[in-house]
């Protein structure tokens, strides 16, 4: 189906009059246009000319053609682009910054088109409109930093990868960057391969030089690395799939037995998928406000303390009951006078009543139905709390005062205690806590040597390929690469 041809030139020549007399010719004169899978619309047309007013009424009236691909697999961005009608191009993006995904032929946008084109103006315009862009392919896997090395574009490609470093994208810390600069197209090629083949000096010391995570051993579908391929290594084809011995630390980690803490985390990460934002949000207030409640609870206990005067003689301020030192407390339900007359077997498993200045006026076996609901209450919060903040890095940044307020909590009972046996319980579980770092410290070191071979072979190999391209000896610093690798590890795990 053709279109008719005084809109074809209504289009050519930018005359909206003439668009809006034929639409009250024909009413649907633009719907059997859009029912057309590939076809040339109006504002196709229009883009190929940059009649910038045509086009945005035309968007106005049918938005769909915006997304609509003609005969030969192209969007009107797309020929806007092609044709350098670039402040066209610059209003579709500001009409609607997805325009800029939309894949023709072969899967590439109109951003792969700017980026084999070199025009670093217009990618800096896509990515600040739409950063999401940078992580679209083509139909042989390619994205924007491939295409804009293959077609010689170094200056384009330096954007991308400075854009790409300084970018907050992504939900990880640095999985997002590694994955985009090591990403492998159809012939398993990363553009550090690309960049050795083309023997783009520039853009090698580019990646070489960067504080990046590289997969510098990576190799392609004929088994090269980049320094293979520098070093003009022939090497007999084959379509084995060729696995970097990067990914066998990955591997290993699934074929191990999961342990109780791994199985928490991942019941964690299920539960709070399964959640909406809102409703986590407001189970975060709720906790926060729990462990508020019970921390308080902790400091100022149910009956008050006892206090001390200069001369160390005991007295109280209750506001139930004011007792001296040597009074019965009175000021509980339970178990009233038993416990102190003549329960042996609590005084054996509680502890005798201390009433030194500072502890809670409660008797011991009060104190352990108090102790149990509190701890129960508390330590339920903090799991809670962990579970729903659970794959968000701003769990990574309060862990440590969530730690440290359990462990404050812990101190406090432990000065509170009503008896020695309850101090010394609640010491120990202190002195516990405390050990837990040392363990994740031990279990780290345990599992560091993969981690330190891995730091050790990516700064072994950029040292090697440097020296190969005869460039200086500066090299990443060893302890923001193990930093990284790290991260990735646990990012990937």
């Amino acid at each position: 189906m053709e279109m008719d041809p005084r809109l074809k030139t209504a289009a050519e020549t930018g005359d909206i009059d003439v668009l809006h007399v034929l639409i009250r010719e024909n009413p649907h004169i633009l719907e059997h246009i859009d029912k057309i899978p590939f076809i040339q619309t109006p504002l196709h047309t229009a883009a190929h000319e940059g009649q910038i007013s045509f086009a945005m009424e035309m968007i106005n009236l049918k938005p769909s053609f915006a997304n609509k691909l003609n005969l030969d697999g192209l969007s009107p961005m797309h020929l806007a682009l092609i044709n350098g009608q670039t402040k066209l191009v610059l209003r579709l993006l500001k009409t609607d910054e997805d325009l800029v995904r939309v894949k023709g032929w072969q899967g590439k946008t109109p951003f792969h088109y700017a980026a084999t084109t070199g025009n670093s103006k217009l990618l800096f315009e896509f990515l600040e409109a739409c950063p999401e862009c940078i992580e679209d392919v083509t139909v042989r896997d390619e994205t924007a930093l491939h295409l804009a090395l293959k077609h010689d574009h170094v200056e384009a490609f330096k954007l991308l990868f400075g854009w790409l470093l300084r970018s907050p994208l992504g939900h990880k810390i640095i999985a997002f960057e590694t994955k985009m600069v090591n990403w492998k197209d159809n012939d398993d090629n990363t553009v550090l391969h690309i960049a050795a083949m083309k023997e783009q000096r520039e853009a090698l010391k580019l990646l070489l030089d960067s504080s990046i995570l590289l997969r510098v051993k990576a190799k392609n579908s004929e088994g090269l690395t980049a320094q293979d391929i520098i070093e003009k290594v022939e090497r007999p084809d084959t379509n084995i799939d060729v696995k970097d011995e990067e990914d066998y630390i990955e591997i290993d980690f699934l074929k191990e037995k999961i342990n109780c803490v791994e199985r928490y985390f991942v019941l964690g990460a299920r539960a709070r998928r399964c959640m909406s934002v809102d409703v986590i949000n407001t189970m975060l207030v709720v906790m926060a406000l729990i462990i508020t409640a019970v921390y308080q609870s902790s400091l100022s206990p149910p009956g008050g303390v006892w206090q001390g005067d200069n001369n160390d003689s005991i007295v109280t301020t209750s506001v139930l009951n004011v007792v001296t030192a040597d009074v019965v407390t009175k000021n509980h339900y339970f178990p009233g006078r038993g416990y102190n007359n003549n329960s042996t077997i609590s005084k054996y498993l509680f502890g005798k009543e201390s009433k030194q200045a500072g502890t809670m006026i409660m008797n011991p076996y009060s104190f352990g139905l108090f102790w149990t609901l509190n701890v129960f209450t508390f330590g339920l919060s903090i799991v809670i709390t962990g579970l729903l903040l659970f794959g968000l890095y701003i769990l990574m940044f309060l862990a440590v005062p969530l730690y440290l307020l359990v462990n404050c909590y812990f101190f406090s009972m432990t000065i509170l205690s009503p008896s020695l046996i309850w101090s010394y319980f609640n010491l120990c579980i202190l002195f516990i806590l405390l050990l837990v770092p040392v363990a994740l410290l031990l279990e780290l070191a345990f599992k560091s040597t993969p981690i330190m071979k891995k730091t050790t072979a990516e700064r072994k190999y950029r040292t090697e390929l440097r020296k190969d391209l005869c460039m200086d000896n500066w090299e990443i610093g060893s302890v923001l690469l193990t930093v990284m690798v790290i991260f990735d590890v646990l990012e990937s795990t």
